[in-house]
């Protein structure tokens, strides 16, 4: 039934990422129009989120913001689509970023760095820097249940040469590069929420008490090594400008917290300037502490 599914899609997600962007954009505004007005895909979710974050919104203010932010999700959903047949040069084009100097600096250096990302702007087309950066680069991800999606997940994503690394294996990935004196840079996307199954880590994001992955805070402070946040912001539509902002040049010096709550500040700052563009649509603040069976960790944030 999976491989079904695969196969009866495939020839249109083919056909999509060869069409030139001007009908792929057409496309994201009927996809657009179906999903807000017809479905209601994830309303009352996008709402609430912005709420939220957003306490001084009025019930217009919501409803625009929230129409904004579906039609940035049906961007990004086509882009990344058309990464299936986006070349080198378009992406390039499309996704730059004024410091790569900076972080290659690491690379002559032999030093691995751990680069966390979010769901702001574009991440899908962070495929662009594989050819600017002089690292071997991994990127941590959560591998799709459909293992036929998931292949084509990774082939996309990697293409021009990142190593798709499933969550599960990134330390033992980590281990193997760091004992061969490679110098890797570990990219995750460090804004996604754990299953309340899995909840443990709480620290503050627009004033709530949120749960986290500390993952690569301790991978980075394991291994004695700087962290970047990589800042994203749309320039308009299918443009994107980015940003390495440095988090630490030694997580290993920092105190506990550091680097996961100077991410998620760093984040909710650019939110702030760009809100539409941020993924409103999954349940930030469904599980709080009170919970989660295990013993819970808190920021220091959680109690100020």
């Amino acid at each position: 039934m999976q491989a079904a599914a695969f196969y009866i899609a495939y020839p249109f997600i083919w056909l999509i990422a060869r069409l030139p962007f001007a009908v792929i954009y057409a496309l994201s505004d009927v996809v657009y129009f179906i999903l807000y007005y017809i479905i209601g895909y994830r309303k009352k979710v996008i709402a609430s989120n912005i709420k939220i974050a957003f306490p001084g919104l009025d019930a217009q203010q919501v409803v625009a913001l929230s129409k904004k932010s579906t039609r940035h999700f049906c961007d990004i959903f086509v882009e990344m689509i058309k990464s299936t047949g986006i070349s080198r040069g378009e992406v390039q084009k499309r996704f730059v970023c004024d410091n790569v100097d900076e972080i290659n600096a690491f690379a002559k250096a032999g030093q691995p760095i751990v680069l966390m990302l979010a769901h702001q702007a574009s991440y899908e087309w962070t495929i662009a820097l594989d050819d600017f950066l002089d690292f071997r680069t991994y990127v941590v991800y959560k591998p799709i249940k459909n293992p036929h999606f998931d292949q084509y997940i990774r082939e996309v994503r990697s293409k021009f040469g990142s190593d798709l690394v499933p969550m599960k294996k990134a330390y033992n990935i980590i281990r193997a590069s760091r004992n061969s004196d490679e110098a890797g840079l570990y990219a995750l996307v460090a804004d996604q929420a754990p299953k309340p199954s899995s909840a443990q880590f709480f620290t503050k994001f627009f004033d709530q008490v949120t749960p986290v992955f500390m993952g690569g805070e301790r991978m980075a402070h394991q291994y004695r090594m700087p962290v970047y946040y990589m800042q994203v912001e749309k320039v308009r539509r299918g443009y994107y400008k980015a940003h390495f902002d440095k988090i630490t040049l030694d997580a290993s010096k920092e105190p506990e917290w550091f680097v996961t709550d100077s991410f998620f500040q760093k984040l909710e700052d650019q939110i702030r300037k760009q809100p539409e563009y941020y993924l409103w649509s999954h349940k930030r603040w469904k599980t709080k502490p009170q919970d989660v069976k295990r013993a819970v960790e808190l920021s220091p944030r959680v109690h100020q």
